[in-house]
């Protein structure tokens, strides 16, 4: 999912403010620019590259929750447990 796109969903879901898109676009930005060497590295197992990308993404997610109010945060937390849900019902079906 692009950046755009994860910020049209988030937008939508989150009802959030221009001023909170900008201010997370940012953050994803950062994030894919800190991100995407780990990914690319053919040297690094794949339990390698998320070892190295956990602590992008947990400092990440503390930006974020920096941007959203606390009813924004408890929408979100509500839409990751949800997806984490579907994620190991994909996982048990393969």
């Amino acid at each position: 999912m692009s950046i755009e796109e994860r910020l049209d969903r988030m937008k939508k879901d989150l009802s959030l403010s221009d001023d909170q898109i900008g201010k997370l676009k940012a953050i994803f930005d950062e994030q894919k620019t800190a991100l995407d060497p780990i990914f690319q590295d053919k040297s690094l197992s794949r339990e390698q590259k998320r070892e190295k990308a956990k602590p992008i993404m947990e400092d990440t997610k503390k930006k974020i929750n920096e941007v959203l109010t606390p009813e924004q945060q408890t929408k979100l937390e509500a839409i990751r447990k949800q997806h984490q849900e579907q994620r190991k019902e994909k996982q048990k079906d393969n």
